[in-house]
């Protein structure tokens, strides 16, 4: 018996490795949180690392979340690079705060340091948008639909937040999903095509500026 629980355990230690590797943000909300968090546990297709930006312990529990993968932080993943390998940012619980501040481009709170990260280093970012929603259902069951739709939702498709599905969210290659995602073509979508963006396509302000140093390379110079 102890033989074979040696062997599932190398077992399963091989397939973290090879599997993709995604970090998931928890931020300062908690909607949904058991269902999406046993989805997150059984797992098949991804190797999970977990990030807890600010006030985020006040919303989940270490113990809880140690169980999916190793814990690392802002500090680890800027300084030492971590997030070469890490293939998509996944946000299942994105929090009111954290969808203003990324849609306006500010960048005081751990969550939207890391999302700008990523989004600069082409890394797919995708969210669920429970909790950020007014007209989500749990906003609705809340009581928190009465502000009507959330203006910075639709700025942060245009920065390149996909907002997605859960299954969406743990398919084995990231999409872009919803018609808003899909309207725009990301900073790692254009560099996949080596700058080329086909005619019409609305291009992330990453992107943009990736776009226009690509053809305009001496602009800076003078």
């Amino acid at each position: 018996m102890m033989q074979l629980e040696i062997i599932d355990r190398l077992v399963n230690e091989v397939l973290l490795r090879v599997r993709p590797r995604a970090l998931v943000l928890l931020t300062a909300a908690d909607g949904y949180q058991e269902i999406i968090q046993s989805r997150l546990r059984h797992c098949k297709t991804l190797s999970l690392t977990a990030l807890f930006a600010d006030n985020a312990h006040k919303f989940h529990a270490e113990e809880a979340w140690c169980h999916l993968g190793p814990l690392t932080t802002l500090a680890e993943i800027t300084g030492t690079g971590a997030l070469d390998n890490i293939e998509r940012i996944l946000i299942p619980f994105l929090d009111f705060s954290t969808a203003a501040e990324v849609a306006n481009g500010l960048l005081q709170s751990d969550s939207a340091k890391l999302i700008n990260l990523a989004l600069m280093s082409g890394k797919p970012v995708m969210a669920l948008d429970y909790n950020c929603n007014p007209a989500s259902e749990l906003n609705q069951l809340k009581g928190l639909s009465r502000g009507g739709a959330n203006p910075a939702l639709s700025k942060l498709a245009a920065r390149g937040i996909q907002l997605c599905t859960l299954d969406q969210m743990l398919s084995a290659e990231p999409i872009a999903s919803g018609a808003a995602a899909q309207s725009y073509m990301t900073l790692s979508e254009l560099k996949r095509r080596n700058g080329q963006a086909p005619p019409g396509a609305k291009l992330t302000d990453l992107a943009l500026e990736y776009s226009r140093g690509k053809s305009n390379p001496r602009s800076s110079g003078g």
